[in-house]
């Protein structure tokens, strides 16, 4: 094992290189806790109050009454989570609490290595295992009927040869979620006929069922922020400087003012844009010396926005201007992580492919950046799982370059999310040598006592 990081490896002592990532992993400890735990009945049925059952719900019920084990399989953001939280109370158990499974557990893991308690539900969201096993899901299925308990596990992509165990999922119809949302939140008074009618045909346009409840949410006084100015003002088709300085901001928000023109300075050139427009704006205000958007809410919607309406000849500069962003300096890494993050809500393959597999294959500032991304995925409940499979991927070869990132990754915000997980990972890391021997050992030190 290698005791010290070689000349050019991620030392997790030098507080000028990973001061950056210690401040993301505590902020995100303040915000959240393990993925995997005891979820109550009570933040169960808070969870479902605006669940609205898919027209195959009945007959998931009764396969998972019959088999006691049920995967529901299907796209993301088609309300399988919720979907998997409602199938298990329908079931008749000795305990009201829910125990909440990690995703990187394997269908052996499932089988063999996993404690199932008498009348128990178990969840297990966004299963990342590389394939799924019929044999051994099968005889998990007998386990946990002969023990009268019920697992429910969700996962993206098609059917797998598992048919037994397995259920298509599919998303409620939007128009009627959409009233369901109302009425549970009690957010139709006070709307004028004709308001509720536009936000209804608007609602049947959406594409996932989260979108349809956070159009409702917003419908109430003092609901969350729609982001309508940013689309309002995109509409007016502004010039292209004005367009590059709110989408350089997108990726280094708060930064210092000087720093800001600095940084927006090398993003025009790139573009062949001359001469840089002052920090001032419809969406942008400066607050205590930082450049910032006017409201919080702007920043993740200005990056779909950008997504959604501008291709190749915005795109391309910009990435190549994003990826130099960890060299120039903590202050500026940490931003543009948090922003490759954001940008992950819109488009995780975008994000994937040209931010952190590149910065992961990079130079040590550029693979904290990459560790600090996956740090951040972990603030959404929808992407931890995701960043830990990045993770876990990178980790899988000792000797690949990425595998430094990766210890760096999980004995920060994946670490919260998946202590055990990240734990298990980082202890491999340490016995089996390569670059990635001596800081996985540091994060392991770096870990709190259990």
């Amino acid at each position: 094992m290698t005791e010290t990081p070689e000349a050019g490896e991620i030392d997790l002592d030098n507080m000028t290189l990973t001061g950056s990532h210690r401040a993301v992993t505590g902020h995100l400890r303040a915000i959240t806790g393990p993925a995997t735990r005891q979820l109550t009945r009570r933040e169960a049925d808070t969870l479902l109050r605006s669940y609205l059952e898919p027209r195959s719900f009945s007959d998931a019920v009764r396969r998972l009454a019959t088999r006691h084990l049920l995967i529901l399989v299907g796209e993301h953001d088609t309300g399988r989570r919720l979907g998997a939280l409602a199938l298990l109370s329908r079931m008749s158990l000795a305990e009201s609490t829910i125990t909440v499974l990690s995703p990187a557990a394997g269908a052996a893991d499932l089988l063999t290595g996993t404690e199932y308690k008498p009348g128990r539900a178990y969840l297990l969201h966004d299963w990342i295992t590389a394939g799924t096993d019929r044999t051994e899901l099968v005889n998990l299925a007998r386990k946990l009927a002969e023990l009268g308990s019920y697992l429910v596990i969700t996962r993206s992509g098609g059917p797998s040869q598992a048919v037994e165990v397995e259920h298509a999922w599919a998303a409620p119809e939007p128009g009627e979620l959409f009233d369901l949302c109302l009425r549970a939140y009690g957010r139709r008074a006070g709307l004028r006929p004709d308001e509720l009618t536009r936000a209804r045909e608007l609602a049947r346009t959406l594409p996932t069922p989260a979108e349809v409840v956070r159009l409702a949410a917003r419908l109430s006084p003092g609901g969350e922020p729609a982001g309508e100015e940013v689309t309002a003002w995109l509409d007016t088709k502004p010039p292209m400087r004005e367009v590059l300085t709110v989408a350089a901001l997108a990726f280094t928000h708060r930064l210092a003012e000087p720093a800001f023109g600095e940084q927006l300075a090398r993003l025009e050139r790139l573009c062949q844009e001359i001469g840089h427009r002052p920090a001032a704006g419809p969406l942008i205000g400066v607050e205590d010396g930082l450049v910032t958007f006017r409201a919080p809410h702007q920043r993740a919607r200005v990056l779909g926005e950008l997504v959604a309406r501008y291709g190749f000849g915005l795109w391309q500069p910009l990435r190549e201007w994003v990826r130099s962003l960890p060299a120039q300096g903590p202050a500026v890494q940490v931003r543009a992580a948090e922003g490759v993050a954001l940008l992950a809500r819109h488009s995780m393959k975008e994000a994937r492919q040209e931010f952190l597999e590149v910065w992961a294959r990079g130079s040590a500032a550029e693979r904290v950046a990459a560790a600090n991304v996956l740090s951040y995925l972990c603030a959404d409940d929808t992407l931890a799982p995701e960043a830990l499979g990045i993770a876990l991927g990178w980790a899988a070869d000792p000797h690949d370059i990425r595998a430094t990132a990766a210890a760096v990754a999980l004995g920060g915000g994946l670490s919260v999310r998946y202590p055990d997980d990240c734990a298990r990972a980082l202890r491999r890391l340490e016995t089996l040598g390569g670059p990635a021997a001596a800081v996985a050992a540091q994060s392991l030190r770096g870990l709190p006592d259990r």
